[in-house]
């Protein structure tokens, strides 16, 4: 796990000219970075990603250059924390269940800097203690929705966390929108609309899927990929790009992102 300042000179060897730290329901990480952002050669905005569903399906929500300072905002961030905390307890009581022993202080040592407990943690511990082999058979044996260790996450719905992000006066885009109902593109559509409505600014339209998400066809990501932009351009929304960065270096899921698109980021960020 990189620490955010690990983060901040990887994305300077990767040359980038704009980043954020986006993690689960926390700004810690984002605020370390923050603090040290004028030392970098890149334009650093404060961002995070929002666990929230709606009619059952889980639509993540990302906010980006809000205020980090924002009394409202931070108090739900501190009920979703709370939350986080909570389920981290029950997966371990789930997990002793079937005879699989881990301890708080064992899911802790796998998290970084200012990064909230979640499966991928749990994923790690248990290849640390040799009951897996990697991360993937960790969630195919243990932690995947049905298996022993699913705990589902105490969330908010989408049209919430929007008005929780600009409420800060941050922006708020989807992310890994083809992970959304499965790749039913019809279902996405749907679900594109009802985000417009609610105030939605932009979508992480490139994304690596062959990486993260190898079970979705390559025609579906093509489809998907020419409804996204289609979408985008006809009500004028952002286009982002993110790594859904986790864990190590090696394994980064690097995505190329169109110069235009990105001129248009860095004027609608730092105008």
């Amino acid at each position: 796990m990189l620490t955010p300042k690990e983060l901040m000179s990887f994305a300077q060897e990767k040359k980038l000219t704009l980043f954020s730290i986006t993690d689960h329901d926390t700004i810690s990480g984002t605020i370390i970075a923050k603090e040290m952002s004028e030392d970098y050669p890149f334009s650093f905005l404060t961002g995070l990603e929002l666990s929230s569903r709606y009619e059952n399906e889980k639509i993540e929500i990302l906010g980006y250059n809000f205020d980090s300072l924002n009394s409202r905002f931070n108090q739900q961030l501190e009920s979703l924390q709370k939350a986080r905390r909570k389920r981290v307890h029950k997966v371990i009581e789930r997990l002793a269940e079937v005879g699989v022993v881990l301890n708080y202080e064992e899911i802790l040592d796998q998290i970084g800097e200012g990064v909230s407990a979640g499966r991928p943690h749990f994923a790690r511990a248990l290849v640390k203690k040799g009951i897996v082999k990697d991360i993937r058979e960790a969630f195919d044996v243990y932690l995947a929705k049905g298996k022993p260790g699913y705990v589902p996450r105490e969330t908010i719905e989408p049209k919430e966390a929007i008005k929780l992000i600009h409420s800060a006066k941050g922006t708020a885009v989807l992310p890994h929108p083809l992970i959304v109902a499965s790749g039913d593109l019809q279902k996405l559509n749907y679900y594109l609309e009802l985000l417009l409505e609610w105030g939605l600014e932009g979508i992480e339209v490139y994304y690596n899927y062959e990486y993260h998400c190898p079970k979705l066809s390559k025609s579906i990501v093509e489809r998907g990929m020419k409804l996204l932009i289609d979408f985008c351009k006809k009500n004028e929304l952002l286009m982002t790009g993110g790594s859904d960065f986790h864990h190590q270096r090696e394994i980064f899921g690097e995505v190329a992102i169109p110069k235009n698109e990105i001129h248009k980021l860095i004027k609608h960020f730092t105008s």
